[in-house]
Order: structure tokens, then sequence, then C-alpha cells
């Protein structure tokens, strides 16, 4: 039996689960205008083993949102997750921002595009085919025309939109383009960090650091 809590901290999402073999047993979030998640991560991770009745040290492992996202929230999710892991002496997975947000997008043909704002008019992207295997790595891209134009080789695309409030959807939206909304959630993360665990693809818990790109 595989007990794991995840911690997602991208966004203004802040995000627990404890997840027992993939499959997700609580889930506590609450996605606030500000980032608070120094002040609800751990009481969220608190709330998360008195409902599920688990216990810190019956956890197998610990899997964190490694990013991109948030510089400081990220750091306190990585915080936490190192801190647990060294305390219960149990290993750490991560997983990146974009795979949370396309694992659970079911699409029988075309590609997925998730994308998370990064600053200005600049955002975190990513391609992905039906199968969820990345095509191209997570990159900065600039949220305009050329942007659009670069994806006009894909039959269809479908765009998950993290947290991208100055979207203009008239721009995005045409028939071969669609838009889905997808916050990134430690939900999502539970049959990726099960799979990761079954593969013991650890992190070092002394190295491990976001990925801020």
């Amino acid at each position: 039996m595989s007990l794991i809590l995840n911690l997602e901290t991208s966004t203004k999402n802040c995000s627990v689960s404890i997840a027992k073999n993939g499959i997700c047993l609580t889930s506590i979030e609450e996605c606030s205008k500000e980032y608070f998640h120094s002040e609800k991560l751990h009481t969220f991770i608190q709330y998360a083993t008195n409902i599920s009745g688990i216990r810190l040290k019956d956890l197998k492992s610990i899997c964190v949102n490694k990013g991109p996202g948030s510089y400081t929230s990220l750091r306190i999710g990585a915080s936490a997750a190192r801190g647990l892991c060294c305390a219960l002496n149990i290993p750490l997975l991560s997983v990146d921002t974009l795979t949370v947000m396309s694992y659970k997008i079911n699409i029988k043909k075309g590609f997925l595009i998730p994308m998370i704002h990064a600053k200005s008019d600049f955002f975190y992207t990513s391609l992905f085919n039906e199968s969820k295997k990345r095509l191209i790595p997570i990159r900065i891209k600039k949220l305009d025309d050329d942007f659009l134009k670069s994806i006009s080789e894909y039959k269809k695309v479908h765009f998950i939109i993290g947290n991208i409030s100055s979207l203009k959807k008239k721009k995005f939206i045409t028939g071969k383009r669609k838009l889905l909304y997808k916050t990134p959630s430690a939900m999502d993360m539970s049959l990726i960090s099960y799979k990761k665990f079954c593969k013991k693809k650890f992190d070092d818990i002394e190295k491990f650091i976001p990925f801020y790109l």
C-alpha cells in the first residue's frame, strides 16, 4: 500500500491531497485572490490527515509540484515537502505544473497546450498529444499573434488555461481551437505520483529546487 501526500502550490490555488495506490482519498484546496500558501499549506496538510484518518508516519512518499509557477509559492511547497520527507525519512517525488494540468483532460484526437501566466504578456506552455506524451519542452512564450501562427500547423488544438485571467477568448477560439479551464490541483497528482513512486523516480531531497525556467 502506498500512501502519498501531494502538494500543489504553483498558482494561487493552495492544494493538498492524500492518495492511496493512485486513488485520491481526500483533497483540500482554496483558490484565493492573493498568495496565502505560507499561512494555509501546513493547516491544509493537518486537515487532510485528520479527515482521512491517516497519520503522517503512515505516508510512503511526498510529491510536490516543482513548477513552473509563482516563485515564492513554489519555494513554500518545496520547503514543506523537503522538511516532511527528512522528518519522516521517506522519498521525495515531483511533477511539473503543465503535466498536472493536462493529465485528466481526455481528448480523442488533437493536441493539448496547457498555459499558465508567467509575467506581463508571457506564459509558460508546452505541447502534449492525445496520449499525454510531451512533444515540446516547457518554455516561455508571448501571448500574441506570432504564437498563434506558430501552432497553426497542428490540426486540432485544445488550450488548457490555468491562471490567465486576461486571455482574449475571441483571439483563440476558431474551428480548430478549443478552450478548457483547469486550475492545477493536488487531486490530479494522485495517479501521476503513484506511477512515479512505483518506478522509484525519486528526487534528491537535499539538492531539490523548484523549476523556475
